[in-house]
């Protein structure tokens, strides 16, 4: 049987991101994310709740805010609890495994965010990613 769990989004953020810790110190940021239906008629938004952990949940903490733009790519959980009143309940959210800091908007004050930086997760595949300056006359030896 095969099993896929993936997601993209890219969207705004509706709330600026809350740093929090675990008992064990590990960082966890979560923030919501409202996306825009592409192929609706009306206009209807779809609201996301994501956490993001560790490096890049400190990272989207510190440079994001309400309204900026990103991507997000992740999985999806879904998690139970019994609430206070003792009743049951559910939800699924996006654990992100990379969040892509997206221009518009205004951009922000701060270099970090303005212009497409990147934060992800060490743990993925392929590690982190750089960014790198392509000099197009390395290119000119290539036949197509």
């Amino acid at each position: 049987m095969v099993s896929f769990n993936r997601v993209i989004l890219a969207g705004n953020l509706t709330r600026d991101p809350e740093l929090r810790f675990t008992q064990s110190g590990t960082p966890v940021c979560g923030f919501g994310l409202a996306v825009n239906r592409v192929f609706s008629k009306n206009d209807e938004v779809d609201f996301f709740n994501v956490s993001a952990w560790r490096e890049l949940g400190e990272r989207v903490a510190n440079y994001k805010k309400k309204g900026d733009p990103v991507l997000v790519e992740g999985r999806l959980q879904y998690r139970t609890w019994e609430a206070q009143d003792g009743s049951k309940r559910s939800a699924v959210d996006v654990v992100a495994d990379n969040v892509q800091f997206l221009g518009g908007r205004g951009d922000s004050d701060d270099g970090a965010a303005s212009g497409g930086g990147q934060a992800s997760s060490g743990s993925g595949r392929g590690g982190r990613r750089e960014e790198v300056d392509i000099d197009e006359t390395d290119f000119e030896d290539i036949p197509f």
